[in-house]
């Protein structure tokens, strides 16, 4: 060899380990809880650095990580209190704020409609050729699929669902839904309550 550096691929047996490491890291992250933990998301990033993973190999893995890190510290943000603020599109009624805003295609087809999706105190709202409001206490559970925000309504079997530009936007909007959505079921069923006791 003389010191001269070669060149050419890897053993069969290191291609092989890699492969089969990158394949256990993305079987892990496809696995991961919805939404998932603080742990979780920390195993997965030291199981990428003992596997001596590429970052340019897991790329979408580790944006799909970021985005969900970025959610668990907006929703420890709200938890203090702390609910965003952002400038609606539309004038709002007194007592009424957005809380987030970002653009989105509306349903699953490439011929959906794009505006924005806009979350305020009372309502979910979607803006764009077809305009759809929809109040917080009729939403019974919000999802996230990757970039899209996976929306149900009380006594529908229909979901509707908004697909962002960025994971980021998506996990952080599913948050600030899931918040506003809790919130209202909450007073509903506060309200409910006081109405029983006062029978």
């Amino acid at each position: 060899m003389n010191g001269q550096i070669q060149y050419g691929s890897r053993s069969p047996l290191t291609s092989a380990a890699t492969l089969a490491g990158l394949g256990a890291f993305r079987h892990e992250v496809k696995r991961l809880g919805n939404p998932p933990t603080r742990a979780e998301l920390q195993r997965l990033v030291d199981m990428a650095r003992e596997l001596h993973l590429q970052n340019d190999a897991i790329s979408d893995e580790l944006a799909e990580i970021h985005a969900s890190f970025e959610a668990l510290d907006l929703a420890d943000h709200i938890a203090r209190g702390e609910l965003p603020l952002v400038v609606s599109l539309d004038a709002l009624p007194q007592g009424e704020a957005c809380h987030f805003v970002t653009p989105v295609r509306f349903g699953r087809r490439r011929a959906d409609h794009f505006g924005h999706l806009e979350l305020t105190t009372s309502w979910l709202r979607f803006h764009g050729a077809l305009d759809v409001s929809v109040v917080w206490a009729a939403i019974t559970g919000v999802q996230r699929t990757g970039r899209d925000i996976v929306v149900s309504v009380v006594d529908s079997r229909r979901l509707l669902r908004f697909s962002c530009h960025a994971l980021g936007e998506a996990a952080q909007g599913a948050v600030v839904a899931t918040y506003l959505a809790n919130i209202a079921r909450a007073r509903e069923a506060e309200a409910s309550a006081s109405q029983q006791a006062a029978l």
